[in-house]
């Protein structure tokens, strides 16, 4: 692993998530890590509001077990699987390999060495003040000595992702498929679109010999892992999407 990326990460990003009562929102940092300016939008709304069918998707979820029973119980599990995923990517492959561990937080793990990425950090903030927008990579990678990959969780997803209700988007992808993995496909898009906008942070990136920063988004539910690699398509569309949601 190259040397020194996880506090390069950490000391370029323009933004952190703060918090605000009981609520948390996206904000541009000082360079003494304080939030500055006008809370930021999330992109995941917009996203539906803005760009995505109105149609429900079909999709299933393998049993949950007793302890995510209930009501809402789907989403807490998410939300832990998360908070683990985000704590453990910060941490050495040694504690990663003796913490205890949630299944699909495991499950996620294994992947990422099956697919030879190493994380060097979670939860990297990105933003466009000017538009009033920040997201979060929720795992930063490498693989190789060369590459840098952002990777989006998505937990509970299970069945054919890539099977819509035969529906489209809206403008301006109005010829694509309203999927999962399309919808997932633009909001790494867009997250990718705005890492790639921070020239300095490249910069010092290639400095460091890292030459290409690709995404993915990695499913993990039951017992299954998936891996799909954001396409060329939906980088050269990324500007777009963020022109519609802003």
């Amino acid at each position: 692993m190259v040397r020194g990326i996880r506090a390069l990460l950490k000391h370029t990003a323009p933004g952190k998530l703060s918090k605000s009562g009981k609520f948390a929102c996206f904000r541009a940092r000082t360079e003494n890590n304080r939030p500055t300016g006008a809370k930021l939008r999330g992109i995941t709304k917009l996203l539906s509001k803005r760009l995505y069918s109105s149609a429900m998707l079909p999709s299933t979820s393998s049993w949950r077990g007793s302890a995510w029973a209930g009501a809402n119980g789907g989403l807490r599990r998410g939300r832990a699987v998360d908070s683990q995923v985000s704590r453990l990517a910060n941490a050495s492959a040694l504690m990663r390999k003796y913490a205890k561990m949630l299944k699909l937080t495991r499950l996620f793990f294994n992947a990422l060495v099956y697919h030879n990425l190493k994380p060097v950090g979670s939860q990297r903030v990105v933003i466009d003040r000017q538009r009033g927008i920040g997201t979060a990579a929720d795992v930063v990678c490498t693989r190789g000595a060369h590459e840098l990959v952002l990777v989006e969780l998505k937990t509970g997803f299970g069945g054919e992702r890539t099977q819509g209700a035969g529906t489209h988007m809206q403008s301006p992808l109005t010829k694509t498929k309203d999927t999962l993995v399309n919808r997932h496909f633009a909001q790494l898009a867009v997250t990718l679109h705005l890492f790639r906008q921070e020239t300095d942070t490249q910069a010092k990136l290639l400095a460091k010999g890292i030459d290409k920063v690709s995404g993915c988004v990695l499913y993990v539910d039951g017992d299954l892992s998936e891996l799909f690699t954001l396409p060329d398509w939906w980088e050269r569309r990324a500007a777009r999407i963020l022109d519609r949601i802003s």
